[in-house]
């Protein structure tokens, strides 16, 4: 009996469960599809074990994310069941007076919670599961990435734990509503619809002033952020921009009701049309009642908000100039410049003690650099001839020396004096200033732009070039050519000519060619003499034809490393980081390797990541705060009830009524979206100024992603709380 009336009463209150029932089905799907991410990657033509690991990881993060989600997912469960109760509480008396105790009725709602868990679970996995394919194709098509063949894929993985998860959740809403039901007395279940909630009344000019200093905390929060550039989240002023945003959105909400309904009572002609009086009063005491859930919702708002557009923001960062940041099959450094405990030494360290502290440090990595000229290829080839010859084409080496005593501060010091109104911003370049200017030889340079098919350059008798391509550099770099700056090099002087170059000297996960003069060869031979080493050495390489996958030549070269760095190889012990890999860290001829390859792969593991990260927590955060105020609204409407009927007994048409009730889910929808976008818009805006603009990267595409996943989970939630708030205010009607 108990089950069919569980089951009658799902039926007759379908539209009550409306927002529960596809909260539960998308939370369902949505949790499955993200924690089923790692069982794609089947479909795909992946040729390394690095592309592979790319899914790995990206599953890893989600999983981790998965318990905070888990526990957003269960509060609003929990939230939402207990509109559904309360709205109920007539009902459950009715059964007490039926006969029925509070056991029996409890054990009702547990079979109508199971049922109504069960179905949203089953049709959630499989919603879940067709949206874990669209995933599929969406993954193909953002990286580009061969679907060999098509196939279903069902994560057992993901599964269990959806299930596992959700079960828990359904098991702790079943013990919560029989708690609740068992404690109700029946006298307040049977009157529970006349009972009115009890708002306090402020004083308009106390919440005007409250308004006022909202404003100003807020303003002032910005100013601190815009300060800070959300660069460096360990500052005191993102602390401090971070308060004032919390405690000024409070505030605002606690004001807001307090004087604007005072300020639309005295506009006569806006506010005595219709029934406005009636709809305003409404939304003020319901901000007023609920202001501190307006709160909540707008802070979780900018964060999702925030989270998703700077995540999108971020993907274009890292990944978009992948191909052009790794024209080079590999790249070889060879750091050859440490301090007495094997660590790098910084630019304020006396660099004419290099050879000395390497002769310490591994005199034998220096005798054999000595022995080869300080020629990477030619020990690399000596350390196994065939293997070499199988694997690399063509190779160019670049020596970056620093010149002594001359700094970046002081070629900006010239550009000032020459150019008075000219405006540098060095805030995003760190310490720049105290930098030690790096400068490479013409035909290195030369040899270099060969290996990506680039025209030679020629360099005018006492002239230099200036190469640059990062974004975040290249005022200052224009301002050097405007400047026309000059310095002294081994007693000669030379003078900055342009164009600028933009040539990528490496691979890397950007471009990151950096202020690096390029000086003829007989001034970089007069510098040898004095440094006697290089600061860094790079080798370029090209991989020969063969006829092997990229990974392969990259095992071949680190098999080449391996032969002339064998992992117990001594020197500078104290830094050998990666004493775990092929070959010893921190000695010469290589202290890292980097392959276009692995930089590709690492760039769209990054991009895959960032991309379900900010979907993942971006959908259920929209989801929760959408559902709360859903929830908040449909209960607020059933309670006002008679109110509804009192206006339709005075002659008042339902056309009328809902366009009030339209207008108050309206409001109270836009009220924390209005103010959790302009703390959004903020942080963007320094996201831009401090971050995109530096590399780039316009925001335009991102915060239209945003906007239309708010417009729709967003707004998808609006409409449904309108259509079951004015089928709820139409029952009631019809009922009386």
């Amino acid at each position: 009996m108990y089950l069919k009336l569980a089951l009658r009463n799902i039926r007759r209150c379908i539209k009550d469960y409306a927002i529960y029932f596809v909260t539960l089905l998308f939370g369902v799907a949505v949790f499955y599809a993200f924690n089923s991410i790692g069982g794609q990657q089947v479909l795909f033509d992946l040729q390394s074990n690095a592309s592979s690991r790319m899914f790995d990881s990206t599953q890893k993060f989600l999983n981790m994310f998965s318990g905070v989600i888990v526990v957003v997912l269960a509060f609003l469960i929990l939230y939402a069941n207990q509109f559904l109760i309360r709205r109920r509480k007539k009902e459950f008396g009715t059964y007490l007076i039926l006969g029925m105790n509070s056991l029996h009725v409890s054990r009702m709602v547990l079979y109508e919670t199971m049922i109504v868990g069960c179905v949203s679970l089953f049709i959630g996995l499989g919603v879940g599961v067709l949206l874990s394919q669209a995933l599929s194709f969406f993954t193909a098509l953002l990286f580009q990435v061969t679907m060999t063949q098509y196939q279903f894929i069902f994560s057992l993985d993901g599964c269990i734990t959806t299930l596992t998860c959700f079960a828990i959740i359904y098991i702790l809403v079943a013990l919560l509503n029989t708690t609740a039901i068992n404690r109700y007395k029946l006298i307040d279940l049977l009157h529970a619809d006349e009972k009115n909630e009890r708002t306090s009344i402020r004083n308009p000019i106390a919440c005007f002033i409250v308004f006022l200093i909202s404003l100003g905390i807020l303003a002032c929060g910005y100013v601190l952020l815009n300060e800070n550039g959300l660069v460096m989240l360990d500052d005191p002023k993102f602390f401090g921009a971070t308060i004032c945003m919390l405690v000024g959105s409070l505030l605002f909400f606690w004001s807001l009701s307090g004087f604007v309904i005072t300020v639309l009572t005295r506009a006569k002609r806006i506010y005595l049309k219709g029934i406005r009086p009636f709809t305003l009063r409404q939304i003020a005491s319901r901000v007023n009642s609920a202001f501190a859930s307006l709160w909540v919702v707008c802070v979780l708002l900018f964060f999702s908000i925030t989270v998703f557009s700077a995540g999108m923001g971020m993907i274009d960062i890292f990944v978009t100039n992948t191909i052009e940041a790794n024209p080079y099959s590999a790249t070889l450094d060879a750091a050859v410049w440490y301090g007495p405990d094997g660590t790098i030494a910084s630019s304020s360290d006396d660099i004419t003690q290099r050879r000395q502290e390497m002769e310490e440090g591994a005199p034998e990595r220096l005798a054999q650099a000595d022995s080869y000229e300080w020629d990477m290829a030619a020990c690399l080839r000596d350390g196994n001839p065939e293997l070499w010859d199988q694997t690399v084409a063509t190779s160019a080496q670049i020596d970056f020396y620093d010149i002594p005593n001359l700094t970046y501060g002081m070629l900006i010091d010239q550009v000032q004096q020459k150019l008075p109104n000219q405006e540098l911003n060095l805030d995003s370049l760190g310490s720049v200033r105290d930098f030690r200017v790096s400068v490479i030889s013409l035909d290195q340079f030369n040899a270099t732009r060969a290996l990506q098919n680039q025209d030679e350059i020629q360099l005018n008798p006492g002239s230099c070039a200036l190469i640059n391509n990062l974004e975040l550099s290249e005022q200052l770099a224009q301002s050097l050519l405007q400047g026309e700056v000059s310095f002294e090099v081994a007693g000669k002087t030379v003078t900055l000519e342009g164009p600028l170059y933009t040539t990528q000297l490496e691979d890397n996960m950007m471009k990151a060619s950096t202020l690096v003069f390029v000086l003829d060869n007989e001034t970089i031979n007069a510098l040898k003499a004095e440094v006697l080493i290089p600061d860094t050495q790079r080798l370029n390489i090209m991989y020969a034809n063969n006829g092997l996958s990229d990974e392969e030549n990259d095992q071949m070269l680190a098999d080449i490393i391996a032969s002339v760095q064998p992992i117990d190889l001594g020197g500078f012990e104290k830094g050998a980081a990666g004493a775990n890999e092929q070959w010893a860290s921190l000695l010469w001829p290589v202290t890292r390797l980097l392959t276009s390859n692995e930089m590709i792969v690492q760039a769209n593991g990054m991009r895959l990541m960032i991309t379900y990260l900010a979907l993942y927590i971006g959908l259920i955060f929209l989801v929760s705060t959408a559902a709360i105020l859903a929830i908040q609204q449909l209960s607020q409407i059933s309670d006002a009830s008679k109110r509804y009927q009192t206006l339709y007994k005075l002659g008042c048409d339902s056309r009328t009524i809902n366009h009030s009730i339209l207008v108050q889910i309206l409001i109270y929808f836009l009220l924390p979206l209005g103010l959790a976008l302009c703390h959004s818009a903020c942080a963007i805006y320094v996201l831009t100024n401090s971050m995109f603009s530096a590399f780039g990267v316009s925001p335009i595409a991102p915060i239209l992603m945003t906007l239309g996943l708010v417009l729709v989970v967003y707004g998808g939630y609006l409409l449904i709380t309108y259509l079951t708030a004015r089928s709820i205010v139409k029952s009631n009607l019809n009922a009386k």
